[in-house]
């Protein structure tokens, strides 16, 4: 089976944990697999979309496009199906407003329906979907996975020295920290040497705390999180963040981390409160939750270890290739229209 994967670009979080990471796996599998990063210029994507009869199944991810390329793709493609992670009707500018785009939204609707499948991430994006998709059972939820291969649990820690609240994440969602500077500011004046490390191409000032930055690089990623005696994942909750995957929550409870996150959808997906993790709501509780974790390397510990295993159980990139290429073998089985 040959499959295209029709990509934006290849360092984007979406493209690496929703295609790329796949890749060794389909390939083990048998699937021969190919990677086209979308080109500049109309004719370039022409060509591109021209091509989806080379191939069994075409994988059009994230991508909206505009109805001559959209409706190619669909003529010459055996199998289309459209793969997104994001509210993607939706735009966000540099101040961080959401509006609704309607150029946007006509473009996923006609999307929706003229693919053979749509995958996505959650339930919210899922009903999104359903709603235009005509045939709802044509709509998949496939949560974003971990290849556990690369993450070894980070060892217990020695009791006492000074411990690391840790956040890892793109630039544009570094702004959630914000949420937590009054929280952090106190418990710097509280325990001597907590320091908070940021790992984000971007810097943050925080009054009263001490603060490590550290760039993102990828391949130090799995090296940074594990320098985490606790790791946040704060968030706010709009109609932008409740599409959103919390990748970071993955890489975290993969490396056995201690996680407090923010009591949203995107965080509930992965998070039980209590069991391997905490999700909060209030400032009050962020410092509650975060005080008992730094006095306590046994909680640390045994928290940490029980977001390994709910990660192993649920959301490893092993139990997630069969529902893929089960999917692929139902689409290409279909009588073609």
């Amino acid at each position: 089976m040959k499959v295209l994967f029709l990509t934006g670009r290849n360092d984007n979080p979406s493209t690496r944990w929703r295609i790329l990471q796949f890749l060794p796996h389909f390939q083990k599998a048998g699937l021969g697999c190919t990677v086209e990063e979308w080109p500049g210029g109309m004719l370039a994507k022409l060509s591109l979309a021209g091509r989806g009869g080379e191939f069994d199944v075409v994988v059009l991810q994230k991508r909206l496009l505009p109805k001559l390329l959209i409706n190619r793709l669909r003529k010459t493609s055996k199998v289309l199906i459209f793969e997104f992670d994001d509210m993607v009707t939706l735009k966000k500018n540099d101040e961080g407003t959401v509006k609704d785009s309607p150029t946007r939204d006509r473009r996923f609707r006609r999307t929706v329906r003229l693919a053979d499948a749509v995958v996505t991430t959650n339930e919210y994006l899922a009903s999104v979907a359903r709603r235009v998709a005509g045939d709802p059972e044509r709509v998949h939820v496939f949560p974003t996975v971990i290849d556990l291969a690369r993450w070894e649990p980070r060892p217990p820690r020695e009791t006492g020295g000074a411990v690391t609240i840790g956040w890892m994440g793109t630039s544009p969602n570094l702004h959630s920290m914000d949420v937590l500077k009054s929280p952090l500011a106190r418990l710097c004046r509280r325990y001597e040497g907590l320091q908070v490390k940021i790992v984000c191409e971007q810097t943050l000032a925080m009054d009263g705390v001490r603060l490590v930055h550290k760039p993102f690089a990828m391949a130090e990623e799995v090296g940074d999180v594990r320098s985490f005696d606790i790791a946040v994942a704060p968030l706010i909750e709009d109609p932008w963040t409740r599409g959103k995957v919390s990748t970071k929550l993955l890489a975290y409870l993969a490396a056995g981390l201690p996680i407090v996150a923010s009591d949203v959808n995107a965080n509930r997906l992965y998070l039980r409160d209590g069991e391997n993790g905490y999700l909060v709501g209030t400032l009050a509780q962020w410092e509650e939750r975060l005080s008992k974790l730094i006095e306590d390397p046994a909680l640390r510990h045994d928290l940490g270890a029980r977001a390994r295993l709910s990660v192993e159980r649920d959301f490893s990139i092993d139990s997630a290739v069969p529902k893929y290429l089960s999917l692929f073998e139902r689409l290409l089985a279909l009588p073609r229209k």
